[in-house]
């Protein structure tokens, strides 16, 4: 199981691994031209190219891809490759992440309290219990 694919296909009902590798595969063999998801139909399986639930699912994976910055988006429906594969725009991010994940906390200082005491002064005779005040 690759980490990266199970990312990918999560929140994704209709999408498997299997199912990104093979998109991610399909987005190579296109090139660096721009590309349509139906020019993506012939080199994706034929149970993803009928179900309409997995073509919607295969389009916001594109949206996810354009959105990291893998995919540029040049027009409403057509997406480009901006890096040769998705590994090689990955390894600069996870060289980042790397960086991100050594760096070293904070020390959290333990919180002061300070408690102010409050003197209450009576004033001034109280009424009995019964009695009516005007």
């Amino acid at each position: 199981m690759n980490p990266i694919l199970s990312l990918l296909c999560k929140s994704r009902r209709y999408l498997k691994e299997e199912h990104v590798a093979e998109i991610l595969a399909a987005i190579n063999a296109v090139g660096d031209s721009p590309f349509k998801l139906s020019d993506l139909d012939p080199l994706i399986p034929q149970e993803l190219r009928s179900n309409s639930r997995a073509r919607r699912s295969i389009s916001s994976l594109l949206e996810e891809l354009s959105k990291i910055g893998y995919l540029s988006k040049p027009s409403e429906r057509k997406y480009q490759k901006r890096f040769a594969s998705l590994s090689h725009m990955l390894s600069g991010s996870l060289f980042e992440l790397s960086e991100m994940e050594k760096k070293p906390l904070p020390k959290l200082k333990p919180e002061k309290i300070i408690r102010l005491e409050s003197k209450t002064k009576k004033t001034g005779a109280t009424a009995s219990r019964g009695a009516k005040s005007s």
